[in-house]
């Protein structure tokens, strides 16, 4: 199955909300993202680091 993730996913993981973790943790194929939730995520970035954790996590996505 081939998951699209959606930027509230994206920001629970960033978050380290646990269920959003642990669920990410048991896909077996690469999700995907879309550019217009890279670009939420990277315009919700109050610091360097915050664009840094951003970058780390969609850097394995696939992008649609």
């Amino acid at each position: 199955m081939k998951y699209l993730l959606d930027t509230d996913i994206l920001i629970d993981v960033l978050r380290g909300y646990l269920p959003a973790v642990e669920w990410m943790a048991t896909l077996t194929e690469t999700p995907a993202v879309v550019s217009v939730c890279v670009m939420e995520l990277i315009q919700g970035c109050r610091s360097k680091a915050d664009l840094k954790a951003v970058e780390q996590l969609i850097a394995p996505l696939r992008r649609e």
